[in-house]
């Protein structure tokens, strides 16, 4: 696989809470769990979804969580960048893991995702061209009520109000994708599916 050089989004500053390594060596079991997020990744890169290092993705692993590093490029993930959550504390805006790179800046937002629906065992959050696109959602993706800076607690909370109309995908105002569902590659259907819909909203209004 051809990596081109790591590209990071104009406005990225990193992570918003406090990081705490529990070990720097990658959990052992968190190679194993690499080719399935590679695969996703590559499947979202096919339909122009990994923009430089926006996005991010996730599994439910026992008690935490196993989620895509800090500055990760979705379409060209590597080894160690699956990073094991050990627990976080919300409210302090504190995530403690184990591996060699900080977790993903929305962290916080997939561990309380998780909390909020139990039955979720993968979460992907991703970007694209129409997602921000306000003309192309209605009747399409509910949206939240209000933009929120990334990586933060009111955006996650945000998130999760928004979820709690029923569906199991939703957009971030001005930003993008977050879905969860029983696995990666099921998760990756609704936010294709979601993505294809928009498209196809976008050319049926470029040809009437």
């Amino acid at each position: 696989m051809n990596k081109p050089p790591k590209r990071i989004l104009n406005g990225y500053v990193g992570v918003k809470f406090e990081a705490v390594q529990r070990s720097e060596a990658p959990h052992p079991e968190m190679p194993g769990l690499y080719p399935g997020f590679r695969r996703i990744g590559e499947r979202l890169k096919l339909h122009d979804m990994t923009p430089a290092n926006a996005g991010n993705m996730s599994v439910r692993y026992r008690h935490g969580l196993a989620i895509t590093a800090s500055g990760c490029n979705l379409g060209y993930i590597e080894k160690n960048e699956i990073v094991l959550v050990i627990t976080c504390q919300v409210e302090k805006r504190r995530v403690f893991y184990q591996g060699p790179i900080k977790p993903s800046s929305e962290s916080i937002m997939h561990w309380l995702i998780y909390g909020y629906q139990t039955g979720a065992k993968a979460i992907i959050h991703a970007h694209d061209q129409f997602a921000t696109r306000p003309e192309l959602l209605a009747g399409e993706v509910a949206e939240t009520e209000r933009e929120e800076p990334y990586g933060t607690v009111e955006l996650a909370r945000m998130a999760i109000e928004t979820f709690q109309r029923g569906e199991p995908i939703v957009i971030l105002k001005n930003h993008g994708y977050v879905a969860f569902g029983s696995d990666l590659d099921q998760t990756c259907d609704l936010v294709v599916d979601a993505h294809l819909s928009l498209l196809r909203k976008l050319q049926s209004s470029k040809a009437s």
